[in-house]
Parts: structure tokens; C-alpha cells; sequence
């Protein structure tokens, strides 16, 4: 699972990713990591705290067909 819609949020509140990682406790390179995709390994913690900073929904941070498909298999 990956947090595909982060930079657009990030990018969308004007933020650079050194200032979204300060405000969520992370460091730079997992704003990164995440952003680029170089990662599928989604901590809730993290993605708790990203959502957070930004102000939005935890599950804002991913793509509508993700959770389509999440929604789908929990049924």
C-alpha cells in the first residue's frame, strides 16, 4: 500500500517536505520515500502523522482505486 496522494496534499498546502516532515515527527527522507513511492511499507503511525500535519483525512493520503478495492475485500 502506498500513500499516493501525499505530495499532491503536500503541494497543495504550499508545504516543502522539510516543513511537512518537522511538523510530523518524521524525518525528510521518509516524506521522500513516500512520495517517490520507494517505499510500500505504510506505517499507520507515520501515516497518521503525515495526515495530521497536513490536515486531512488519514485516508486522503490514498488513491480513490485503493480504497475501492480495501472496501471491496473487507466485505
Amino acid at each position: 500500500m502506498r500513500m499516493d496522494r501525499l505530495r499532491e496534499h503536500r503541494e497543495a498546502k504550499g508545504l516543502s517536505r522539510e516543513t511537512l516532515a518537522r511538523s510530523a515527527g518524521v524525518s525528510t527522507k521518509t516524506v521522500e520515500a513516500h512520495e517517490y513511492g520507494r517505499t510500500s511499507d505504510v506505517s499507520v503511525s507515520i501515516a497518521f502523522r503525515l495526515a495530521s500535519a497536513l490536515g486531512i483525512a488519514l485516508d486522503d493520503l490514498f488513491s480513490a482505486s485503493l480504497k475501492a478495492v480495501t472496501l471491496k475485500e473487507a466485505s
